[in-house]
């Protein structure tokens, strides 16, 4: 919501030329009339695995695009080596654009370590993969962006769907029925003389609207929306711990991997070409964890950003309803008191009732997807153990240096 209001006050034609390119890589990509697992696929509101349910976006649980430890070998290594390499040699760029939130910077920065700064699938590069491992190499992390950009627009879409649209239209269409029957009632009569207002069947019948609109907006929350937004975490969250685990897995035999290279190996360039290697796969699999996280990092800030946002938008819009329905209520030929009554009435349950609705009893739904988000079991950045490992590694090779050159000391006296 927030991004297409700025795109309002946008004076540079950066922004316009920027929209019209990655148009124009969409449509060559569709055009390409081939299905690729791509961050594109991923994002396409036609993507295969995209459900709907009743109101809300549904998000099974993505396919696991990566290798497993058992796939990789030699020649894979190599080309986590060279991902490795592009990660240690890719600039940072200090000076970033203006008309872009700082955690949309920071997603263009990891994609262009993936090597995807087109935010499009890779159609060439996957033709160009000479076979299915270098291919699924090639893929995994885009893959897992376009998962990341399809999580965070589920998930703002069912928020926006709920504050914007059924709960507004639940409070505007409950409460209508009442304004109605009350302006039926009050025409020519005393509204206040015997309690006839709760004499008329009209208007009895008219207080089902508020129950009605009232059990909607809490039924809509409590038994779509919040089951909806927790399912979708648990089908996330899933995909992220087999991912990550898959990752730490790796790391942890490439390091074996970078040890042992001089006892599989005989030939010295063999073995420096294999050690490095496997070494460089080794740092890109703990980087890749905390890259992986920094992604998860941004989507769940954007998703508070714009629950918050999309909370008080739905406040504003109750707001203005509210407005709309006191100055009908002035409008009709009403004694002044019936229609301060009615004002007052359309005042409660606009803004008292909304109030403490959203931001207190919905006070915070984005921590329905926080809470969902098992941190604690994945395999995090942080329990990687990079300097313990490089730590063993380099008392090993320093040992067995040592031993050798005392040796040598000793035979030469």
């Amino acid at each position: 919501m927030i991004k297409a209001i700025m795109g309002l006050f946008r004076r540079s034609g950066g922004g316009m030329a920027a929209a019209g390119k990655r148009a124009a890589q969409a449509s060559a990509v569709k055009a390409a009339g081939t299905h690729s697992p791509g961050a594109h696929a991923e994002v396409s509101e036609d993507a295969r695995d995209v459900e709907k349910a009743l109101f809300f976006k549904s998000f099974p649980r993505p396919k696991i695009i990566a290798l497993r430890a058992s796939e990789v070998d030699h020649e894979a290594a190599q080309a986590y080596a060279e991902k490795a390499r592009r990660f240690f040699a890719h600039p940072i760029n200090l000076f970033n654009q203006s008309n872009v939130f700082y955690e949309e910077s920071e997603a263009g920065y990891i994609e262009s370590i993936y090597g995807n700064e087109a935010k499009s699938s890779a159609l060439s590069g996957e033709e160009d993969a000479p076979n299915e491992k270098l291919k699924t190499i090639e893929e995994e992390d885009r893959y897992y962006v376009g998962t990341l950009t399809r999580m965070r627009h589920t998930t703002n879409q069912n928020t926006a769907t709920y504050f914007l649209w059924l709960l507004t239209a639940g409070m505007v269409l409950g409460f209508a029925p009442f304004f109605a029957a009350f302006i039926d009632h009050a025409r020519g009569r005393d509204v206040f003389a015997g309690l006839q207002i709760f004499q008329d069947q009209w208007m009895l019948l008219s207080l089902i609207g508020p129950v009605l609109g009232l059990g909607f907006a809490t039924f809509s929350y409590y038994v779509s929306y919040k089951n909806q937004q927790i399912r979708n975490t648990q089908n996330f969250n899933g995909y992220i711990e087999t991912r990550l685990n898959r990752i730490n897995t790796i790391r942890a035999d490439a390091l074996k991997e970078s040890a042992n290279a001089e006892k599989e190996k005989s030939n010295e360039a063999e073995v420096l070409t294999s050690a490095v290697d496997w070494m460089l796969c080794y740092h890109w699999m703990i980087w890749r964890s905390f890259l992986n996280e920094q992604g998860i990092r941004n989507i769940l800030f954007q998703i508070r950003r714009n629950t918050d946002l999309y909370k008080w938008g739905s406040f504003l819009i109750l707001l203005a309803a509210n407005a709309g329905f006191v100055a009908a209520s002035f409008s009709f030929g009403l004694e002044w008191h019936e229609a301060l009554t009615i004002s007052i009435a359309a005042n409660v349950w606009f803004a008292v009732l909304p109030y403490f609705y959203i931001f207190h009893i919905c006070a915070d739904p984005a921590s329905l997807v926080e809470r969902k988000m098992y941190a604690s079991e994945w395999a995090r950045f942080h329990t990687s153990g990079i300097d313990k490992g490089l730590e063993d590694q380099i008392r090993r090779d320093k040992g067995e240096i040592l031993h050798y050159r005392n040796r040598l000391k000793n035979e030469n006296f």
